[in-house]
């Protein structure tokens, strides 16, 4: 038994010990050809590799945090804090600001370098079904947890060095004439999230920012300088709706893509402004309409297009009876008529339930030929192919 255990697992051989340390449990001249182990030998096992029973907790997630790019961030993320230290306003645990000696080119309230509060930003998630460790069961019950965490809030607010972000530390008269101006006492931002209510996201953050942090760090500090510090969260990442994002652009000209700023580029030493889009002139009322330019169109502007032309996407690799099966000559591809690639026009109101006069005409006169896919390919395709996970990446740039 150790030495079936040491040939299988190398890594536990120095834990196992000697035969006879199990043959209290094993009886190897038994006639009962089913050993039995105890639940007290298997723990000194688990203890012996190392394992502990533990309630299970959450823990601090570490795993990036010494990556090579991380630790140059953060290096200069801390250079740059440092950098601002004598900016920075100090405050007392009241709430007072501690006389400081600034620079000499800061000014409160001046139009150059003004002394600096630093606003953090934090958020809390409450679920319906968080910590549901316990509950009220009937006799030969049993509780039944849900499976999601189903309804919960969401908790944005912001802190200053010594308390909450809020207006709770003026006076009430000076509190009155802000809300009158339409300033909300706190920065906080309850929002109940779910199936049907969506999900909190940069966009409401920015709105957060906008309408409640800012304009109730203006009137607590008026004549300082705020920077706001957040989480690295993907969800903190907005963009204006015309900001140079490849992500938001399209291989070709118009379709689905956003209508973005004007670009740049040099030249030697002269630097050329690049229109975004196209004009296209309706001859028949004169309308002038941009149509969005595509990546093909910017890099040939730019003479960065390959002759061999690029991909928007590098096809994932395949292995040959993967490729092979694209070309089944078993499958049905499938066509679509005429009558369904034109624009659907509704002739009423046209629900899941029950479609409207012109789509139940629509759906008689369609002669679309359905998809079909042979056996052994849609055999193929429910399992994932082990040879195609293993083949290198490959990226053809071909057009």
């Amino acid at each position: 038994m150790c030495n079936l255990i040491s040939d299988l697992r190398p890594d536990v051989k120095h834990s196992c010990g000697s035969l006879e340390d199990i043959q209290e449990v094993i009886d190897l001249s038994s006639e009962n050809k089913h050993a039995i182990i105890t639940s007290r030998t298997m723990r000194r096992w688990l203890n012996s590799l190392g394992f502990s029973w533990r309630d299970v907790k959450k823990g601090v997630f570490l795993d990036g945090h010494e990556r090579e790019d991380v630790v140059q961030y953060r290096k200069e993320f801390l250079r740059i804090v440092h950098d601002l230290l004598p900016y920075m306003v100090e405050f007392n645990p009241d709430g007072t600001i501690i006389p400081k000696e600034y620079p000499e080119n800061c000014i409160i309230g001046g139009s150059g370098r003004r002394s600096i509060i630093f606003i953090t930003h934090d958020e809390s998630i409450f679920s319906a079904n968080d910590g549901r460790h316990q509950g009220w069961i009937a006799d030969n019950g049993a509780l039944l947890r849900p499976k999601g965490k189903g309804k919960g809030i969401m908790v944005s607010d912001f802190l200053l060095p010594w308390k909450r972000l809020n207006l709770f530390s003026l006076p009430k008269e000076q509190q009155d004439q802000l809300t009158a101006c339409s300033i909300s006492l706190e920065a906080v931002e309850y929002f109940e999230y779910g199936k049907h209510e969506g999900h909190w996201d940069g966009q409401k953050l920015l709105e957060q920012i906008e309408k409640k942090a800012i304009p109730i760090a203006e009137a607590l500090y008026p004549g300082y300088q705020f920077i706001f510090l957040f989480d690295n969260a993907t969800s903190h990442s907005v963009y204006a709706e015309d900001a140079l994002l490849v992500s938001r652009m399209n291989k070709n000209d118009g379709g689905q893509q956003s209508l973005l700023r004007n670009g740049w580029y040099k030249v030697g030493n002269m630097t050329i402004v690049q229109e975004m889009f196209h004009s296209k002139v309706d001859t028949t009322t004169g309308a002038v309409t941009k149509v969005p330019k595509g990546l093909q169109t910017i890099l040939r502007e730019r003479s960065l297009w390959p002759d061999k032309g690029l991909r928007l996407e590098c096809p994932k690799p395949r292995c040959e009876l993967c490729q092979a099966m694209q070309k089944c000559k078993d499958c049905i591809k499938g066509t679509k008529c005429e009558t369904c690639q034109q624009p659907k026009i509704h002739s009423g109101n046209c629900t899941s339930r029950r479609k409207c006069d012109n789509c139940d005409r629509r759906k008689g006169s369609c002669k679309c030929v359905p998809k079909q896919i042979c056996t052994q390919c849609k055999k193929r395709q429910e399992n994932d192919c082990e040879e195609c996970d293993n083949l290198p990446p490959k990226c053809d740039a071909g057009g």
